[in-house]
């Protein structure tokens, strides 16, 4: 993982920080010129359930940071909560945010296969206010649903 996220950070260049610590420092420190992405362990997978992950993050708290985000008008994308066949992972995030919300089909669900299943896995995306009024509108791409891909920046 620690290689994956370092050649990421080298072809972003100097327009990326890598960060460890508590989300809410590093999301203290954030501009309006900063975008953020983030994404955090999903509700319902983490704990004892898979060891892939320390621990989950406190759902109001982190609602919380997204609304002092929105209040502050720090652009940001969250991938949040999911689902794989009749299976749901974590609580959606609250319409109260004002996030555009889409789910992606990221693919057919590794551990489904391995149990003989075949379930597609979902991903949400959350957009912010800013990170919408940044791009000029909701991509076009986003609007219709479910993605299979997703281009924001061409």
């Amino acid at each position: 993982m620690r290689k994956n996220i370092l050649l990421v950070k080298q072809a972003l260049g100097n327009l990326t920080m890598l960060t460890t610590g508590d989300f809410r420092i590093v999301l203290n420190k954030t501009r309006q010129t900063d975008f953020v992405y983030m994404d955090p362990p999903y509700q319902g997978v983490c704990k004892n359930r898979d060891n892939r992950y320390v621990k989950s993050v406190d759902f109001p708290e982190f609602v919380e940071e997204l609304e002092l985000l929105n209040i502050r008008h720090i652009p940001f994308i969250v991938s949040y909560d999911g689902r794989t066949g009749d299976t749901v992972y974590g609580e959606k995030l609250p319409e109260s945010l004002g996030l555009f919300h889409t789910e992606i089909l990221v693919g057919r669900s590794t551990q489904a296969t391995l149990l003989g299943r075949n379930h597609e896995t979902y991903e949400s995306l959350y957009l912010s206010p800013a990170t919408i009024k940044k791009l000029g509108n909701v991509p076009e791409i986003l609007r219709d649903g479910v993605q299979t891909t997703l281009t924001l920046f061409d």
